[in-house]
């Protein structure tokens, strides 16, 4: 939906850094969270400890303080000892009702509770001593006190084991708790980095995406293709560059077809009259208007031979144009590449002959469908460079083999070779390759875009098999039957 696309470039790639931080930003969040929680956790379990040990150890120093200033009061029967011992006393309840706050067991808590009611009696006998309101034979009650004190230190050393066992449980849960928290944090932290991960790819592939379009729609255009429409999708500052692309591929397609039809025009319109010069120049040579001396006889020639060559450009021209254009009819019908091949490497034989050039044939019996005349202008232009860019001496090869879904043909020579900044441009029209003197071997330079243009119409492939290396292998891939697109590569080395 064009309405939940960026607004521009710059906004996706916002978009991209927030979306990508977003789950960076949430571990850090809950990680935080986590220690949080385990520090609250250890710092509670530190609390506890501290004040269970440090209460467990002063209630028995409190207790051995009030046991030993109420012996010290039935002894000499002063105040002041029956005044500390209630001091005492108090400190001890209040003691207890702190201990009680700790997170105990269940039998710890009934033995502090059990300890506090034991202990009102006592309250009640230190309060009477003080008041002198003891009945009963005092020395007897207060002895009685002073006996009730081995059961309560009896209670505080079970409830200082209470509070042991407490502080050991709650260690023991603060191990459990930061191991479940390292656990959920290597869980959570791997979940987040795959998440970080996929949303980077899939950021990456939005931000690359019209990229590659418009990268892919360059190239295109670079190749000549310029009837493939531009297509862009993305943000919509993007998508506006596509749109004005695709205005350019538009423009260039439309000077490229009045390119083709006035170079169509002019051949031919040069046709007619280039034919009557050539049956003029034809007539003269032969002696049909007089005899001719030898000079008359050479200028002659030369109007004949280069009337010859104009005559094959012109043509090669209207052939390229109609290719280009597809309004040449073809006749599909079944070809047997191994005797086309020798057809035409026996057209080649007097130029062969003449530079003393080895030919080099292996060809297996292949039969693929297309059409006679195209075919065999493909292979007539590449052994015929094969020819022209190979020195006298040298070697001219083909191979021809077949699979189950196709045809390969590797023609070679031994010339210069073709450099790698000049492999693709080779099939461009008019292009022509340099010697290594730097001399341009004459031409018309349509001889490789024609071979193509046919190609392509066969739905084969045509590669430079060896760039940049002494004597050009050029590869030619036809499908056998139904014509599919398909490679040269794997026959590459196969020259023998």
């Amino acid at each position: 939906m064009k309405i939940l696309r960026p607004r521009s470039f710059l906004n996706l790639v916002v978009l991209g850094f927030i979306t990508v931080s977003l789950p960076l930003g949430v571990g850090l969040w809950t990680t935080l969270t986590y220690i949080e929680r385990v520090t609250g956790t250890g710092i509670e379990v530190v609390d506890h400890a501290v004040s269970g040990t440090r209460d467990s150890e002063i209630l028995g120093e409190l207790l051995r303080s009030e046991e030993r200033t109420l012996r010290l009061y039935a002894i000499t029967n002063g105040s002041e000892y029956i005044k500390q011992t209630e001091q005492y006393h108090n400190r001890i309840d209040s003691l207890l009702f702190e201990l009680l706050g700790l997170p105990l067991q269940h039998n710890v808590r009934q033995r502090l509770e059990l300890m506090r009611n034991s202990r009102n009696l006592l309250r009640t006998t230190i309060i009477s001593a003080k008041n002198g309101t003891l009945q009963g034979d005092p020395a007897v009650t207060i002895q009685a006190a002073i006996n009730s004190f081995s059961i309560q230190h009896e209670h505080a050393q079970l409830i200082k084991k209470g509070i042991q066992e407490m502080m050991k449980d709650e260690v023991e849960g603060l191990q459990t708790t930061t191991a479940e928290t390292q656990s959920a944090l290597v869980s959570q932290t791997g979940a987040f980095i795959l998440l970080t991960i996929f949303l980077i790819g899939v950021m990456a592939f939005l931000l690359s995406w019209p990229i590659r379009q418009l990268n892919k729609s360059v190239e295109r255009m670079g190749n000549g293709d310029f009837k493939t429409p531009v297509m862009v999708t993305g943000p919509l500052d993007v998508e506006a560059v596509g749109e004005k692309l695709d205005w350019l591929r538009k423009r260039l397609d439309a000077l490229e077809q009045e390119k083709s039809k006035f170079l169509a025009h002019i051949s031919h319109e040069l046709k007619t009259p280039l034919a009557s010069i050539r049956e003029g120049a034809a007539l003269l040579s032969e002696g049909l208007v007089g005899d001719l001396n030898d000079r008359q006889q050479d200028v002659t020639s030369i109007l004949v031979n280069n009337s010859v060559l104009l005559q094959e450009l012109i043509e090669n021209i209207i052939n390229f144009n109609m290719a280009q254009a597809g309004q040449k009819s073809r006749k599909p019908e079944n070809v047997n590449l191994k005797e086309l091949l020798e057809k035409v490497a026996n057209s080649q034989r007097t130029n062969l002959l003449g530079r003393n050039i080895t030919l080099d044939i292996k060809m297996e019996d292949v039969t693929v469908t297309g059409d006679r005349k195209e075919l065999e202008t493909i292979f007539e232009n590449l052994f015929s460079n094969a020819v022209k860019f190979s020195p006298s001496g040298g070697t001219v090869g083909c191979r021809l083999t077949a699979d189950s879904r196709r045809a390969a043909c590797i023609i070679y020579d031994s010339g210069p070779g073709i450099t790698v900044d000049e492999q693709d441009k080779i099939f461009q029209p008019f292009y022509q390759v340099e010697t290594e003197a730097h001399s341009v071997i004459k031409g018309s330079g349509l001889g490789l875009a024609i071979v193509k243009e046919y190609v392509k119409h066969h739905q084969g492939n045509i590669t430079l098999l060896n760039p940049g290396e002494k004597g050009a292998r050029f590869g030619v891939t036809l499908p056998l039957g139904k014509p599919e697109g398909i490679k040269v590569n794997e026959f590459a080395t196969q020259q023998d």
